[in-house]
C-alpha cells in the first residue's frame, strides 16, 4: 500500500506547530468524497451544543454521525478559550480482540477508524465596544474523507430513528392514561362500534373487495386480481408489497410456499410465498388469496410470480413445499428444470406415522426408523446415491410393508428429500418448509381473529409487512456498517458481505478443526454447493496459508446488500410507455376516451364492479369455534400410540 505523505496546514495553529501528518487513502474502501466544503461556514454560534447541532444535521443528511470526541484548551496564548473535535461516529478501533481459544462471541463494531473530523473553537468577538465569545466551525484539508461508505439503510440507528419531542410526549401521555385512567376505561363492545364506524369511513361506498383493491392501490402494491365472469364476485387476489418485490428480485434464489387457512371470513385459502434475505431473515414475497388449493390456482400464483421477475431476467434456483399435490403439478409445467424440494420434515412425520399404524407401538417405530443398520434415516441421511442404494436395499428388505408403502407413496419424489440429492441444488440449507410455517404463526398473530373481512385482514398484514422490512433493513445495514470480530481470514470480506456468511464460515473452520487428519474424507464439500461458500477443507488450507478469502470465492447472493438499487421499469417498457401516450395523444377524441377508460381501469380496479367473495363450506384448519386446529394424521397417531 502506497502511503502519501500530505502537509496539513490548521489555520488554529501557529507556524511553530505545523505538523506532518501520514494519511493512507488507499483501501479506505469509502465513497471517496471530500465533506469539508460542507462544513465551510462563517456562521458564529453561542454554544458549543448550537455547533454541534448545526454540523450533525449535515452529517445525517449525508449518512453519518458525528460525536464530540475530545475538548482541550485552544492554544497556549489564550487558555481561557476552549476548542472540540467533531469526529466521525466511526472513528478509533474496538477494543474486542478475535481469540479461537475462547468460546465463540459475536462482537460486531461500528468502528472503521475513519479520520474525518472538524473542529469547533472559541473566539473572541467585539461589538459595539463589548467583548463576547461565540464559537466557529473549522475544517482541516486531509480529514474530510470517510473510509466507510455512508449509512444506506437508517432502521435501527439511533442518530435516525429515535423518537423526536412529540412522539415523547404522545408516548407519555399513552403510559399515563393506561396507569391512571381518568375515567372509566371503554368496553370491547364500544371499541367495535367505535372501529366499526371507522372502517365504513374509509371504505365510503366501497365494499370489502373493492376496498381492498383501493388499500393496495394507495401504497403501490403490485396486484392482480380475477373474478367470476358470471357473478363478478372476487375469486383469486394476489399482493406484493412494493419493498417485497425489490427484495426478491434482488434474492429470487430460494422460494418457499405453503397455504394457510382460517384468516378470513370468506374461508379462502391464503398462499404465503417466502423468501430468504442473505443475513438470515425470512421475507413475505407475496400473499395470495384463492378459492381452493388447485394446479389451476397454483398456476395463477407462479404466473404472477414470474411477471414480477421478467424485467430482471431473473429466476428461482429453488422451490421447497409440503407434499401438495397441485402445487407440485405447477411447478412441474411451468417450471420443469427447477429443482423442487420436498419438506424432509414432513416426509418423516407420515412415515413415522405410517409404521405406528403398521407395527402398533413406539418400539417398533424406533426401531424402523433409528436401527443403525436399517434404519429409515440411514436412507433419507444417506450422503452419495451409492449409500443410499445400499440404504435402501437393506431397508426395503427389512421392513417389507413399509417398503412397499414409500415406493408407492413418496418413490416418484425420491430426489426431492434424499440428502445426496438435496446436497447438488443451492438451497441455502432450506430442506423443510420450517420458514413458511413461521411466516404463518407470525401472520397470525398480528391478524388476531380467524374471521375477518378482507380490508381489516390486508390492513394487518400491511403492518406486519412494514415492521417485517424495517428489520430486514436494519440487519442488512449492521452487515455494511457493523463489522464482526473474526479471525483473519475473513478481513477482506467485512462490510461488503452477509454477517451470516461469515458466521457460517466459521463454523466451518471449526469443523474442519475438530475432524483434523480426517478432513479431507470427511468434509463432504457441499458448502460451495448448497450455500456458495468455500468448504471445511478450502478454508483450512487458507489459514494454514495464511490466506484470506476473496470476495470472489462468494456467491453473489451473500454479497448483494444493497436491494433497492434498481430502476422501477426497464427502458425498453418505458420508451414503449411513452409512444403509447405520444399515439394516444394525436388520436382522435373518441379513441382517447377509450384509451383512458382502460388505463383507468387497470390502475384503479377499486372502481369495478366487484362483489365480495362466496363464503366457502367445511374449509380445512380450525373447526369453527374451537380454539385448536385440526390435527394432522401423524399428530393423532402419535398422540393414541405413546
Amino acid at each position: 500500500m502506497v502511503k502519501t505523505l500530505i502537509l496539513i496546514v490548521r489555520p488554529w495553529l501557529d507556524d511553530q506547530y505545523l505538523r506532518l501528518t501520514m494519511v493512507s487513502f488507499e483501501g479506505f474502501g469509502g465513497d471517496q468524497v471530500d465533506y469539508n466544503p460542507l462544513f465551510a461556514t462563517n456562521l458564529r454560534f453561542s454554544t458549543r451544543g448550537e455547533a454541534y447541532d448545526w454540523a450533525q444535521k449535515i452529517a445525517l443528511e449525508n449518512g453519518f454521525a458525528l460525536v464530540i470526541a475530545n475538548s482541550g484548551r485552544k492554544n497556549r496564548s489564550q487558555p481561557e478559550l476552549f476548542a472540540s473535535y467533531f469526529r466521525c461516529s466511526r472513528y478509533g478501533s474496538s477494543k474486542v480482540v478475535y481469540d479461537p481459544d475462547k468460546p465463540k462471541r459475536k462482537s460486531k463494531t461500528m468502528k472503521y477508524r475513519c479520520l474525518f473530523r472538524i473542529r469547533a473553537v472559541e473566539n473572541y468577538h467585539v461589538q459595539d465596544n463589548k467583548r463576547f465569545v461565540l464559537w466557529s466551525i473549522i475544517t482541516a484539508d486531509g480529514f474530510g474523507c470517510h473510509n466507510h461508505q455512508p449509512t444506506k439503510y437508517k432502521d435501527g440507528h439511533r442518530h435516525y430513528t429515535g423518537l423526536n419531542e412529540e412522539e415523547k410526549a404522545y408516548v407519555r401521555q399513552q403510559y399515563r392514561a393506561a396507569k391512571t385512567p381518568d375515567k372509566p376505561q371503554p368496553s370491547s363492545s364500544q371499541i367495535y362500534s367505535e372501529t366499526s364506524k371507522i372502517r365504513k369511513e374509509m371504505r365510503r361506498e366501497r365494499n370489502t373487495a373493492q376496498q381492498i383493491l383501493a388499500l393496495a392501490v394507495e401504497p403501490n402494491y403490485v396486484h392482480w386480481h380475477e373474478t367470476n365472469p358470471d357473478t363478478h364476485k372476487l375469486t383469486h387476489v394476489f399482493m406484493s408489497h412494493p419493498e417485497a418485490v425489490k427484495l426478491f428480485r434482488a434474492y429470487p434464489y430460494v422460494v418457499l410456499i405453503d397455504s394457510t387457512y382460517k384468516t378470513n371470513t370468506y374461508n379462502m385459502a391464503l398462499v404465503e410465498v417466502v423468501g430468504v434475505t442473505p443475513v438470515g431473515s425470512s421475507f413475505l414475497i407475496t400473499c395470495m388469496l384463492i378459492p381452493y388449493e388447485s394446479e389451476e390456482g397454483y398456476t395463477w400464483l407462479l404466473r404472477k410470480m414470474m411477471d414480477l421477475l421478467e424485467c430482471t431476467g431473473a429466476a428461482p434456483s429453488c422451490f421447497v413445499t409440503d407434499r401438495e399435490l397441485g402445487l407440485i403439478r405447477a411447478l412441474r409445467t411451468l417450471f420443469p428444470e427447477t429443482p423442487h424440494l420436498l419438506c424432509r420434515w414432513h416426509v418423516n412425520r407420515a412415515i413415522e406415522s405410517r409404521t405406528l399404524n403398521i407395527h402398533k407401538t413406539v418400539f417398533y417405530k424406533d426401531h424402523v426408523l433409528r436401527n443403525p443398520e436399517s434404519g429409515w434415516w440411514n436412507v433419507i441421511d444417506a450422503t452419495c446415491e451409492e449409500d443410499f442404494n445400499k440404504a435402501w436395499s437393506v431397508f426395503s428388505e427389512k421392513w417389507k410393508r413399509m417398503g412397499s408403502y414409500i415406493s408407492r407413496t413418496w418413490g416418484e419424489h425420491t430426489k426431492k428429500f434424499v440428502l445426496c440429492y438435496t446436497n447438488e441444488y443451492f438451497h441455502l440449507g432450506n430442506t423443510a418448509t420450517s420458514r413458511v410455517e413461521s411466516a404463518h404463526s407470525l401472520l397470525k398473530a398480528w391478524l388476531k381473529n380467524a374471521h375477518l373481512t378482507l380490508d381489516t385482514m390486508w390492513s394487518r398484514i400491511h403492518s406486519m409487512l412494514e415492521a417485517q422490512h424495517s428489520k430486514i433493513r436494519k440487519e442488512v445495514e449492521d452487515s455494511m456498517s457493523r463489522p464482526r470480530i473474526t479471525h483473519r481470514l475473513f478481513s477482506l470480506l467485512q462490510g461488503n458481505m452477509s454477517i451470516k456468511a461469515i458466521e457460517i464460515m466459521e463454523d466451518e473452520v471449526k469443523r474442519g478443526v475438530a475432524l483434523g487428519i480426517g478432513l479431507e474424507l470427511g468434509c463432504g464439500c457441499v458448502l460451495p454447493t448448497t450455500h456458495g461458500l468455500p468448504c471445511a477443507c478450502i478454508l483450512i488450507d487458507l489459514k494454514n496459508s495464511d490466506s484470506r478469502v476473496h470476495l470472489s470465492d462468494i456467491h453473489p447472493f451473500w454479497r448483494t446488500l444493497e436491494y433497492d438499487n434498481e430502476e422501477a421499469m426497464p427502458k425498453n417498457d418505458n420508451e414503449m410507455l411513452e409512444d403509447l401516450v405520444d399515439k394516444a395523444r394525436k388520436s382522435d377524441p373518441a379513441y382517447r376516451k377509450v384509451f383512458l377508460e382502460k388505463l383507468r381501469d387497470i390502475l384503479h380496479p377499486e372502481d369495478e364492479d366487484i362483489l365480495a367473495p362466496v363464503v366457502r363450506e367445511n374449509p380445512k384448519g380450525r373447526p369453527r369455534g374451537s380454539t385448536t386446529r385440526n390435527k394432522s394424521e401423524f399428530e393423532h397417531t402419535l398422540r393414541n400410540r405413546h
